[in-house]
């Protein structure tokens, strides 16, 4: 692995190329090859898949697959293909790293490792990262877990502790681990600092601490990198942008904003990035405010001819108010779920918490499509008269959206929605059994099209019968 930035020609031509024929953004060479890779599928946070998920005209299975107990991480992630063909799935809960089998004739949970014994702190459950040779890093306080596998051949084998590294004193909350596109992996603290490890032996390298006024939180949210070490990360006070050159970390720039909500609510959502190449770069998050808006900053050089939006700061390219988004309570913001995008198109939902969905949710699917003739952002289409609580996932295959919350009959359902007009597509009644709970987890999607989301205590598949 090289230390340094420098990429090589060959791959700068891969990523023109790329985004040439493809809205995906550039491919991280160092994440492994699965059908779910990381949280929210890359390190541009878009929540996308290349893969297919269900078609209009499929008939379901739903399977559940119990997971340790205590509760359960929002991410899954895909392994890469064992000798035999399959993946595996893994995740985490407060407690435990877990391991999932999904074919046609089994659907469990193989194998789990406890990391802590306390279910009341959360900092376990909320990132983990694939490497290859089917090993995970996740984290605990101030200590980075290495596992991997007693046989790496056997999907079924029994999870090892490999190695256990902890962070020198003052780094007191691992958290949010990212892989750039360097090789290294980003972490982020709860006090604000980032850091920057080794990707082969895991050492440190660099740390940054994010300047936090009084009463300014910075871990409420995941944050965003891109191909040339910028990451992008929100603050309950502001938006910023660092960079790590392969030697230090430095601040680019910051933009102080009223984003409303509280120490609970954060900003609202994870950064998400749009565009690539020479094409305009944009870095979105939805706030905290009543209703929510979905802003879009300039993540690069601000464009010369831009006039800026009056009484803003100049970098912020768009401001779009999402009608009737509302929170469901004080401690959550209306949109609390990371967008899904694809090209310069952005989708996101409506949020109805983490507790238990009740029977009168509050109701909200938006798109919205930035337009680069004219710099501006709008709004594609707005479903009124849906909930869907979990994080949302495209697929580029079938150009669906997908997702599941619960209705006024207090049923969940799951919902696919086409992706240019929101028209439902699908809506497959899943019952009133709890278990369907979604409390705001990502819904991956894997290669037999099966779909796989996490509840508080099991994960739920819903696939074509075949």
């Amino acid at each position: 692995m090289k230390k340094s930035f420098s990429i090589r020609p060959c791959y700068l031509l891969f990523l023109l190329v790329h985004w040439c024929f493809s809205q995906m953004p550039p491919e991280n060479p160092y994440l492994v090859d699965s059908p779910f890779c990381a949280v929210h599928n890359g390190s541009y946070r878009q929540g996308n898949t290349n893969l297919p998920g269900l078609k209009e005209e499929d008939k379901i299975a739903v399977a559940f697959a119990r997971t340790p107990k205590d509760r359960v991480s929002p991410w899954l992630l895909y392994s890469e293909k064992y000798p035999d063909g399959q993946n595996t799935i893994w995740g985490s809960t407060s407690t435990h790293i877990f391991k999932a089998i999904s074919t046609k004739e089994e659907f469990s949970v193989v194998s789990s490792f406890q990391i802590d014994k306390n279910p009341w702190i959360n900092d376990l459950s909320w990132s983990l990262l694939m490497l290859q040779n089917h090993k995970v890093l996740t984290y605990d306080d101030n200590q980075l877990f290495l596992f991997s596998e007693k046989d790496p051949t056997d999907p079924y084998s029994e999870i090892v502790l490999e190695k256990k590294i902890t962070m020198p004193k003052n780094i007191k909350s691992l958290s949010k681990l990212c892989r750039l596109y360097d090789g290294t992996i980003a972490f982020a603290s709860r006090d604000g600092l980032i850091g920057i490890i080794d990707g082969n032996d895991f050492s440190l390298l660099a740390t940054f601490q994010i300047p936090l006024k009084r009463g300014e939180k910075a871990y409420h949210n995941d944050y965003a990198a891109d191909e040339k070490g910028n990451i992008y990360i929100s603050t309950t006070k502001k938006m910023l942008s660092i960079q790590w050159n392969g030697k230090t970390i430095i601040p680019k720039w910051e933009v102080y904003m009223d984003f409303g909500g509280n120490r609970f609510q954060g900003i609202g959502t994870t950064p998400t990035l749009l565009g690539s190449g020479n094409n305009d770069k944009l870095v979105c998050v939805i706030d905290s405010q009543k209703p929510a808006r979905m802003l879009a900053f300039w993540r690069e050089e601000i464009p010369k001819d831009w006039k800026g939006i009056k009484d803003e700061n100049l970098r912020l390219a768009a401001i779009v108010e999402l009608p009737n988004s509302r929170p469901a309570s004080k401690l959550m913001a209306a949109i609390e779920n990371s967008p899904t995008a694809y090209g310069y198109d952005i989708a996101a939902a409506q949020y109805n918490g983490f507790l238990g969905q009740s029977c009168s949710t509050k109701k909200g699917v938006y798109k919205l499509r930035w337009q680069q003739e004219t710099n501006t952002m709008r709004l594609v289409w707005y479903r009124n008269d849906i909930n869907i609580n979990s994080v949302l996932v495209y697929s580029s295959a079938t150009n669906y959206l997908y997702g599941s919350g619960k209705e006024s009959d207090c049923s969940y359902y799951y919902y696919s929605l086409d992706w240019e007009t929101g028209r439902t597509v699908r809506k497959d009644r899943l019952g009133t059994d709890k278990r369907f709970d979604d409390p705001g987890n990502a819904n991956v999607i894997g290669p037999d099209r099966s779909i796989i989301y996490n509840s508080k205590r099991s994960l739920v598949r819903i696939r074509p019968k075949y």
